[in-house]
C-alpha cells in the first residue's frame, strides 16, 4: 500500500469516529435526519393496508376500526409524517358502512383539507353525506332539519370538486343527479347531470371502458333514471328513447332488474296515451319478476284498463294482488275502479280502510272520499273529509294542499257559502294557478254573483 493510500485511510478512521455528544430533545434528534426512519413508517403503512384488504374483502368493518381508528390513537406516528390520510379515508368508508356517518365526514374532511386536489377524497366525502341522506330516507338514522341541510350542502360542494377534478367521470355525475332527483325531488336538476354521466361514458375509447368498466354500471342506471326524470317533468318522448336503450344497453348485464325497467316504459307509453303498448310493456314485466313484489305493476295495470274504459278488466286485474300485501296507493286506484262502476259504497269502504293505516299519504284517500261524499250530494260530508285532507297535509308535509282547497271551495259554492267558495278560490289561485277546475268554479261562482246583482 503505497504512502498516499495510508494517509487516506488514517483521515477517514478520524472523520468517522463518534461525536462524544449530541444535543438531542423533543423537537429533534439524529433519527429525524436518517432515510431509514421514514422508510420505516412508510413500510408499516404498506403493512397496514395490506392487512386491511383482505379486512374489506371480507367486509369486516368493526375490525378495520380496531386496527386503525381514531388514528390519533392507533397510529399516530403515521401523523407526524403525514401518512395517515390514506387510513382516514379507509376508517371513514368503514364507518360509513356502519351508519356513523358524522365521524366518517370529520375524517374526509381532514382529508379533503390536507390535499386539497386528491379526486378520491372529494368524491369519497360526498358519497359520504349522500350516503347518510339516503339513510336518513330509510330511516336507518335519524336526519332532519339543519343536519340533513348540512349534508346536502356538503354533498353538493364535493360532487362539482370531484367533477372540477375529473370531469370525464360518470360515477360521480350520476350520484349527483339522484341527490336532487331522489333526496331534493328535484329532477329538472338531475336531467342534466345523468345526461352528462351518459356522455362522458359513451364518449371513452372502448380500451377505456374496458379499464373503467366498473363505471358502466352507473351509465346505465343514469339511462334508466333520466327515462324516469323526463318522463316525471312531461318530457315523455325523450324519456322513451332512453328507457329503450337502457333497455339495449342491460340486456345481459341486467344492472336495472327487467321488471322494473319495463315497468318504467310501461309508465313512459302510459304518459303517453298509448294504452296498448302500456299494457305490453308491464306484461313484459311481470313476465320476468323472479319474486320480485309486483303490486305496483298491477296497479298501473288495472289503472291503463280503467282509462280504456275496460272497467270490468280493471277490477279483474286490481284483485290480483292480497288484501295485505297492498300498499294505500293501490287502494286509491282499487276505489277509483269501483267508482266507475258506480259501487260508491265498496269504494268507501276501501279507503276507510286504508286512511286508518296510511301516515304518510292520509291526505289522498281522504280527497278521494271527499269527492265520492260529494257524488252523493253529501257536501257537507265532503267539506269534513276536504277538511281533514288538509289538515293532515299541513301537519305532515308543512305546506298547503291545493286539493283541499278546490273541494272545500266547491262544496262551499254548493252550500250556497258563495263569499267563502270566493275566498277559497282566490286562495288556490295563489298556491296554482294552473289548477285544472280552477276556471270552470270560477267562472260559474261569477255568474252566480251577476245573477244576484241584476
Amino acid at each position: 500500500m503505497n504512502t498516499q493510500k495510508l494517509t487516506n485511510k488514517k483521515q477517514n478512521e478520524n472523520y468517522l469516529v463518534p461525536e462524544e455528544e449530541l444535543y438531542e430533545d423533543e423537537f429533534f434528534s439524529l433519527k429525524d435526519i436518517l432515510p431509514e426512519d421514514l422508510n420505516e413508517k412508510e413500510i408499516r403503512l404498506k403493512n397496514i393496508l395490506s392487512d386491511l384488504d383482505e379486512l374489506f374483502r371480507e367486509n369486516r368493518w368493526q375490525d378495520i376500526l380496531a386496527l386503525i381508528y381514531p388514528v390519533e390513537e392507533k397510529h399516530p406516528e403515521l401523523i407526524h409524517e403525514g401518512l395517515d390520510l390514506e387510513l382516514r379515508s379507509k376508517s371513514a368508508f368503514a364507518l360509513g358502512q356502519l351508519n356513523r356517518f358524522e365521524e366518517a365526514l370529520k375524517e374526509l374532511t381532514i382529508c379533503v383539507n390536507n390535499s386539497p386536489t386528491n379526486f378520491h377524497y372529494h368524491s369519497s366525502l360526498a358519497y359520504t353525506a349522500y350516503n347518510a341522506l339516503y339513510a336518513g330516507e330509510r330511516r336507518r338514522i335519524f336526519l332532519r332539519g339543519h343536519n340533513r341541510a348540512r349534508y346536502i350542502e356538503l354533498a353538493h360542494k364535493h360532487f362539482e370538486k370531484a367533477q372540477e377534478l375529473r370531469p370525464d367521470g360518470v360515477t360521480n355525475f350520476y350520484r349527483h343527479g339522484m341527490l336532487y332527483k331522489k333526496i331534493e325531488g328535484k329532477a329538472k336538476k338531475a336531467i342534466p347531470l345523468f345526461k352528462k354521466a351518459i356522455q362522458n361514458w359513451e364518449s371513452l375509447e372502448k380500451s377505456k371502458k374496458e379499464k373503467r368498466h366498473q363505471e358502466k354500471k352507473n351509465y346505465i342506471k343514469s339511462l334508466y333514471q333520466i327515462a324516469v326524470s323526463l318522463n316525471k317533468t312531461g318530457n315523455s318522448q325523450d324519456a322513451l328513447g332512453y328507457i329503450n336503450k337502457c333497455i339495449e344497453k342491460d340486456k345481459t348485464s341486467n344492472y336495472i332488474r327487467p321488471l322494473y325497467k319495463f315497468f318504467t316504459l310501461g309508465k313512459i307509453y302510459y304518459a303517453l296515451r298509448d294504452y296498448e303498448n302500456t299494457i305490453k310493456a308491464l306484461n313484459a314485466g311481470l313476465e320476468l319478476k323472479k319474486g320480485d313484489n309486483v303490486d305496483f305493476v298491477y296497479e298501473l295495470l288495472a289503472r291503463t284498463h280503467l282509462a280504456m274504459g275496460n272497467y270490468n278488466k280493471a277490477f279483474e286485474v286490481i284483485s290480483t294482488v292480497p288484501e295485505e300485501k297492498r300498499r294505500p296507493y293501490y287502494s286509491w286506484t282499487e276505489a277509483d275502479i269501483l267508482c266507475a262502476l258506480r259501487a260508491l259504497k265498496a269504494a268507501r269502504k276501501v279507503l276507510l280502510k286504508s286512511i286508518n293505516r296510511d301516515n304518510r299519504s292520509k291526505h289522498k284517500g281522504l280527497i278521494r272520499l271527499s269527492r265520492i261524499e260529494y257524488l252523493s250530494g253529501n257536501f257537507l260530508k265532503s267539506m269534513e273529509y276536504a277538511k281533514q285532507a288538509e289538515q293532515f297535509f299541513y301537519q305532515t308535509w308543512g305546506g298547503v294542499l291545493d286539493d283541499a282547497l278546490y273541494w272545500e271551495a266547491l262544496n262551499s259554492f254548493r252550500l250556497n257559502e258563495k263569499e267563502k267558495a270566493l275566498s277559497l278560490l282566490n286562495e288556490l289561485r295563489v298556491l296554482n294557478p294552473y289548477y285544472k277546475r280552477l276556471p270552470l268554479l270560477e267562472k260559474r261562482l261569477k255568474d252566480t254573483f251577476n245573477k244576484e246583482a241584476r
